[in-house]
């Protein structure tokens, strides 16, 4: 009987050896920059509900490797470093199958509520002193270009804490950028324990609509089943309690 035992047992070890070995390697490109891609960490918005839907599909052992955006591009059209490139936008000359949109920007305007401003439209921005990220007048429309073509207070800033130090010090009027980066900002030690303001202290004025990023597969049949996989954690809230988390 104990020999019996001890077969039965090496069977399963041997079985269970063969399962883990037949994983295959994937190799997730991702971004830096907080609080989307944060490497420190291993943390962040778009990690986890990339991380979410990977759990669906257990055949995979999924190696993060970290890049700036514009070496994701290359590396998932001309690379051999990553099989998925993540936070691919659909205007981007890609070489390879997107993913439905999933990862969100919601840019928005900001000021502080003390300060009463009346922005329910670009055209409310004119007179205004803006700090908005870098690139923001080609990316908001028409109107927004025009608005900050016309306006000699309006600047750009390669780094979004920038544009939160400058209208939280009162230099600048609005803040332009996504809401996600500028809660980050609020949750430095400068902003919650030395000046002593959170998210009450400000409006927030919603002038453009959500835009989506996705991922990018070099083979069709992947980027297939991770579609089905980002439909089932939409349709069940997975993907919004991760947004709300952040929140």
């Amino acid at each position: 009987m104990f020999k019996i035992l001890c077969r039965l047992l090496l069977v399963s070890l041997l079985f269970s050896s063969s399962f883990i070995m037949a994983k295959q390697d994937l190799r997730v490109g991702v971004g830096n920059f907080p609080p989307f891609f944060i490497e420190e960490s291993q943390q962040g918005i778009f990690l986890e509900i990339t991380e979410a839907i990977f759990k669906k599909l257990p055949e995979f052992n999924v190696k993060f490797i970290y890049m700036s955006n514009h070496r994701l591009l290359h590396e998932i059209n001309s690379g051999k470093r990553i099989d998925v490139a993540c936070n691919i936008f659909s205007d981007s000359q890609v070489d390879g199958f997107l993913s439905t949109a999933l990862f969100r920007y919601t840019d928005v305007a900001v000021s502080k509520k003390s300060a009463q401003l009346d922005v329910n439209e670009i055209d409310d921005l004119q007179n205004l002193s803006i700090a908005a990220y870098q690139g923001a007048k080609e990316l908001l429309g028409s109107d927004f270009k025009r608005m900050a073509l016309a306006n000699p207070q309006y600047s750009e800033h390669p780094q979004p804490k920038e544009t939160t130090y400058m209208m939280v010090g009162g230099q600048k009027d609005i803040r332009i950028g996504d809401i996600n980066i500028f809660l980050h900002d609020l949750a430095n030690n400068h902003y919650k324990s030395e000046v002593k303001i959170d998210l009450q202290d400000f409006s927030i004025h919603r002038l453009w609509p959500d835009v989506y990023s996705h991922m990018a597969f070099k083979d069709e049949k992947l980027r297939n089943s991770v579609n089905k996989v980002i439909k089932e954690l939409t349709d069940n809230g997975t993907i919004e309690a991760i947004y709300l988390k952040y929140q």
